[in-house]
């Protein structure tokens, strides 16, 4: 059994601002992806399916606001919309190491979820990688060990976005 099957599977892959914005009180600055035309459309639908807890951590409003950006806690469990694949997983990047030991791919919910582990802070990243509108959910280091939030999200990433026909990652059942 990897490490990711057990009761959390954390990832991070790509470098996200997460500070919390002065003045907002309850603000996470997240860098918001740039989507158009059925990805747009997709994250928006996906964003009103998103739930007020996660993990037992409340919704916090992100800076800017997008309908292609949420947190929940403090640290902030960031979710980003319309991503692209992640580097690791990207053949086009220079990032690309799919094969490493710190990236695995797991089944939940219906979903192909790629799980990066970020060995510098600890922290994880997952990416639905078949999806059309890919997700990322980047999940700081404090929160390992709890409950994985794939099973709550998936139904509503497999709902909102439809599964990309040129994509055919590798996923084993978490």
């Amino acid at each position: 059994m990897s490490r990711f099957a057990a009761p959390f599977a954390l990832t991070a892959a790509t470098a996200l601002l997460l500070t919390a914005c002065g003045g907002g009180g309850n603000s996470v600055s997240v860098s918001a992806p740039h989507t158009t035309g059925a990805v747009a459309r997709q994250c928006a639908a996906l964003q009103k399916a998103l739930p007020e807890t996660l993990m037992g951590l409340s919704r916090r409003d992100t800076s800017p606001s997008s309908q292609n950006t949420a947190a929940w806690g403090d640290p902030a469990v960031t979710w980003r919309c319309g991503t692209g694949l992640p580097g690791v997983m990207d053949p086009h990047s220079k990032d690309y190491t799919p094969f490493s030991d710190n990236v695995t791919g797991q089944a939940a919910g219906g979903v192909c979820w790629a799980s990066i582990y970020n060995q510098s802070d600890k922290s994880f990243t997952f990416a639905s990688v078949d999806q059309q509108a890919i997700v990322q959910l980047s999940i700081p280091a404090d929160y390992t060990g709890k409950q994985s939030p794939l099973s709550v999200l998936a139904p509503a990433v497999a709902k909102t976005s439809p599964l990309d026909p040129d994509r055919k990652f590798q996923c084993t059942d978490g």
